[in-house]
């Protein structure tokens, strides 16, 4: 399982040990299903992004991501990465969740997926606040096997009311 949040700022290396950037950000599909990593190498005068798309990743280290080349390097325009977990037009980090009833359960700090199983979301850790975080800590979310319920929108998260109960 891999958190988002360790994964920024960490290097991006050829297999020959030439660093090819940092990771920046992730980008998701309109499933919301990782597609990619943003990085944080500049492309002089455009607004546009260098991207190593998931099947890409050579290796998924604790420390670094292994690309084989910088030829699987792809440039993407800035509105192509619509849904980001940090800079995009639509933004999953701080994004609120609630119930299908109107229960605020928190809001997004945290996104956990697997590397080798289609790069679905599994999870979310929520944040109530930072006193909340510090007294009690953070909560997690992790998605059932059968996730149809959620609806993964572009200003909220919903889940059913249920899910209030499974939170970690």
């Amino acid at each position: 399982m891999i958190r988002i949040q360790r994964l920024l700022g960490v290097p991006v290396l050829r297999e020959s040990g030439k660093r090819v950037g940092k990771v920046k950000d992730i980008w998701f599909d309109e499933f919301w299903s990782v597609v990619g990593i943003v990085l944080d190498c500049r492309i002089w005068f455009r607004k546009a992004r260098k991207v190593v798309l998931m099947d890409q990743i050579f290796a998924f280290g604790q420390d670094a991501l292994i690309i084989r080349n910088e030829s699987q390097l792809d440039t993407f325009e800035l509105k192509q990465l619509l849904r980001t977990y940090y800079t995009g037009v639509i933004r999953i980090k701080d994004m609120p969740v609630f119930t299908k009833e109107g229960l605020h359960l928190g809001e997004v700090s945290d996104v956990y997926f697997k590397e080798n199983e289609g790069t679905p979301i599994i999870g979310f850790e929520l944040s109530d606040g930072f006193l909340s975080d510090v007294l009690e800590g953070r909560r997690r979310l992790f998605m059932p096997e059968r996730a149809e319920d959620i609806r993964l929108g572009e200003n909220a998260i919903l889940v059913p009311a249920s899910y209030e109960r499974i939170l970690k």
